[in-house]
């Protein structure tokens, strides 16, 4: 089992809804994906998605079911609660990678440099920036762009596209779930293909340093 744990200070940068577009296109793929509902606000009710979704809200929940986890195949996703900065801190340095979700907005930039300063400076080793809302324009992105300047790229695992309809994911699926859109499908598929790899290339790395040691 590999971990992800999404987390970002800010509200409102797409931390819930990419942590279920991940669980989802992990599925997609075949991948038994686990997310973990950490934050204060009450989980959704999913009937029937194609992952396991609990409620974590508690640490200590949270280390019993990521412990059980761990001898299992698949994803183990944290959406990990914002203004927590020792929660975070002790997720950051338990889970493979820790993304930072960031929309291409001032405040959200600011925040997110933050964010990966704290958790740098609590020992996590892995964490990267996820650009959120990329606009599909190129009118647009060129205007975004001067906001993302800041954002050092080696530590950007990628971006994720503007797709309004990602919203269904975080609404309560009453009576059942619906399979959604193609181009949320579609996101959530790219998504998972960039954790995928970047995990991937964090083991190359670890085998290459073993291998000099």
């Amino acid at each position: 089992m590999r971990g992800v744990a999404l987390t970002q200070r800010k509200g409102g940068s797409g931390k819930t809804v990419l942590s279920h577009a991940l669980a989802l296109g992990a599925s997609w793929h075949d991948v038994p994906a686990y997310l973990m509902h950490t934050d204060n606000r009450e989980p959704l009710k999913v009937n029937g998605r194609p992952y396991m979704y609990y409620d974590a809200r508690e640490p200590e929940t949270l280390q019993t079911l990521v412990d059980a986890a761990i001898s299992v195949d698949g994803l183990c996703i944290i959406d990990s609660a914002g203004n927590r900065p020792e929660f975070d801190g002790w997720i950051a340095q338990y889970v493979d990678l820790v993304l930072i979700p960031v929309m291409p907005d001032p405040e959200d930039v600011k925040e997110a440099l933050v964010q990966m300063d704290v958790l740098e400076s609590q020992g996590a080793q892995n964490v990267r920036y996820l650009i959120n809302n990329y606009p599909t324009s190129k009118v647009e992105r060129k205007y975004v762009e001067r906001y993302l300047r800041q954002i050092p790229l080696e530590k950007a695992m990628g971006w994720v596209g503007s797709v309004k309809a990602i919203r269904i994911l975080r609404e309560n699926d009453d009576p059942v779930f619906r399979t959604p859109p193609s181009r949320v499908n579609n996101l959530s598929r790219s998504l998972y293909r960039q954790v995928r790899d970047a995990l991937d290339n964090q083991l190359l790395r670890s085998d290459k340093i073993l291998e000099i040691l």
